[in-house]
């Protein structure tokens, strides 16, 4: 069974954790910046991959 991770529609990364900082600090800066802030979505380690994405260096993958 796959794991919960956490990712936005524009990042190139999941998140073993929601609170990542490096998740809340990209969200931060777009919004920072001005860019609009997509939102966190919860979604499988399995699908997460599916759709090209890479474990997060700073959390990691929960696996």
């Amino acid at each position: 069974m796959s794991k919960t991770v956490w990712m936005t529609a524009k990042g190139d990364r999941y998140h073993a954790r929601e609170d990542c900082r490096a998740l809340v600090s990209g969200q931060q800066g777009s919004d920072v910046q001005g860019y609009e802030v997509k939102p966190v979505e919860q979604i499988s380690e399995d699908e997460a991959r599916l759709r090209g994405r890479i474990a997060c260096l700073t959390c990691g993958s929960p696996i």
